[in-house]
C-alpha cells in the first residue's frame, strides 16, 4: 500500500486567515450582494487595470453573461480554440451562435494567430463575428496582434482569462484591463489562481456592457430610474429579459479578498514549481512542455506536458494509472471541443481539420501543479514518470 500523500492535479490553499474573514462575512447582516461583493469587484478590476468588475457565481455563468451583453444570436458566429473547457463556446450556443473553431500553436496550447488572421475578415452574409482567444494554462494570448487584424468594427472580442488570473502581455498590461478586447471573463473556481469556491468575473471598461452584465447576473431586472419604461417608484423594477439569479455572496468576496493578498506568493510559488518540472524534464526524450514568448509574464496554472507515448509504446491510461497508483493524480486538458457528442451531432467529425489539435491532445497529460506541493514533490511526480516511461521502453 502507498502511504505517500496525495498529489491533486490541482487543489485550493486555504488558510487561516480565509478561514477567519468568511467567518466575519457569515457575521454581518447581508450575506449576498453586499459591500464585500463591491469591494471584491473593485480589487480585482484596480488589479487588472479595468474599469469594472462584475462578480458572477461561475465562471461558466461569467461566460454567459458576456455572450449575453454581447447581443450574440443566431446570426452570429464564435470564432475560438477547440483547446478549451465546453463553456467557452457551448455559453454562446445558448444564444444560438455558431461556434468556428482554429487550430493550435503546439507551442502555447492557444489558438494559432495566422489561422485567426485568415478567418476573421472572412464576408459573412449576416451578423457579426465574436472572437474569443483563451489563454491556456496562463499563457497570454497576442491581444494586441488580434486587435489589429479586426477590419469589421462590429466584431467583439471576449478574452476567456479563466486560467490566467496574474499573468501579463509583452507591455507589461495585466490580462484583464480588457486593452484590446470589449470583456475578459476569470474563474475562481478552485483550481485556479485564487478562489472563491465557485466563481467568476467579467471585467470591461465599458459602461453600457457593465450595465447589461449587472441586469443578467439578477435575472435581468432593471431599477435604474433612468432605463425605466415607466414612472419609478420605491418598490418599482421591471424585467427586461430573461436570465437568472447568478449573484455572488459576502462569503465567496470575503474568500476571495483574502485570497488576493497572497496572490503575489501564490504566483511566485506557481512558476517556481513550473521552472522545476522544466529543469526535471529537459533531458526526458519525447517529452516537451510549452515555450512562450519569454517577453510575457505567465501565472502556470496547470501543469502541462506533451508526451510522445506512441515513441514510448505505452497508453495515456496505463501511464495515469500507474501514477495514480503511487499518490499523483493526473488529467487531460483538453478534450478537443469537437470530439463531444453534441459538437459531433451538430457538426460532424472535424478531426482531419485540427491536426494540431488532434496531435496535442494524443501527447497532452496535466501534471500536479498547486500553491502547496514543494520542490521534492515535483522531483517525485517527474521520477515515478520516468520510471514508467523507462520500464515500458526496456520490455
Amino acid at each position: 500500500m502507498n502511504n505517500k500523500k496525495i498529489l491533486p492535479y490541482a487543489s485550493q490553499s486555504i488558510s487561516s486567515e480565509d478561514i477567519e474573514a468568511v467567518s466575519q462575512a457569515l457575521a454581518q447582516p447581508m450575506i449576498t450582494r453586499g459591500p464585500l461583493v463591491e469591494s471584491f469587484e473593485k480589487a480585482i478590476a484596480e488589479y487588472c487595470g479595468a474599469t469594472y468588475g462584475i462578480a458572477f457565481n461561475s465562471g461558466t455563468t461569467a461566460l454567459m453573461a458576456a455572450y449575453f451583453a454581447a447581443k450574440m444570436g443566431s446570426s452570429d458566429r464564435i470564432l475560438t480554440t477547440p483547446n478549451t473547457f465546453v463553456s467557452t463556446v457551448g455559453s454562446g450556443m445558448q444564444y444560438s451562435a455558431t461556434p468556428v473553431f482554429l487550430d493550435i500553436d503546439r507551442t502555447t496550447g492557444n489558438v494559432d494567430l495566422e489561422q485567426l488572421k485568415i478567418n476573421i475578415n472572412q464576408p459573412i452574409s449576416r451578423g457579426k463575428t465574436a472572437i474569443v482567444p483563451v489563454h491556456f494554462a496562463g499563457i497570454p494570448v497576442d491581444m494586441q496582434a488580434i486587435d489589429q487584424f479586426i477590419a469589421d468594427p462590429n466584431t467583439m472580442i471576449i478574452e476567456d482569462a479563466a486560467h490566467a488570473l496574474g499573468s501579463k502581455y509583452k507591455d507589461g498590461q495585466r490580462v484583464g484591463c480588457c486593452a484590446w478586447s470589449h470583456m475578459t471573463i476569470f474563474s475562481f473556481h478552485p483550481a485556479k489562481n485564487i478562489t472563491t469556491g465557485e466563481g467568476g468575473m467579467v471585467m470591461t471598461n465599458d459602461e453600457s456592457l457593465a450595465h447589461q452584465l449587472r441586469l443578467f447576473r439578477n435575472n435581468c431586472i432593471e431599477r435604474t430610474p433612468k432605463f425605466l419604461l415607466r414612472e419609478p417608484k420605491p418598490w418599482y423594477y421591471e424585467a427586461v429579459a430573461l436570465s437568472g439569479n447568478y449573484n455572488f455572496t459576502e462569503m465567496q468576496a470575503a474568500l476571495g479578498l483574502s485570497q488576493l493578498k497572497r496572490l503575489d506568493t501564490f504566483i511566485a510559488k506557481r512558476q517556481e514549481l513550473l521552472n522545476r518540472y522544466k529543469e526535471e524534464l529537459a533531458s526526458v526524450e519525447h517529452v516537451r512542455m510549452f515555450s512562450p514568448d519569454p517577453d510575457l509574464f505567465v501565472v502556470p496554472n496547470i501543469g502541462v506536458v506533451q508526451i510522445d507515448f506512441e515513441a514510448y509504446k505505452i497508453r495515456r491510461e496505463h501511464v495515469m494509472k500507474k501514477l495514480k497508483e503511487q499518490g499523483i493524480m493526473t488529467q487531460v486538458h483538453y478534450i478537443p471541443v469537437y470530439h463531444h457528442p453534441l459538437f459531433v451531432k451538430k457538426m460532424g467529425t472535424l478531426n482531419d481539420y485540427f491536426p494540431e489539435m488532434e496531435s496535442y491532445y494524443a501527447q497532452a497529460l496535466t501534471l500536479p501543479l498547486f500553491f502547496d506541493m514543494e520542490q521534492e514533490d515535483v522531483a517525485r511526480v517527474v521520477n515515478a514518470l520516468k520510471e514508467i516511461l523507462r520500464s515500458q521502453t526496456s520490455v
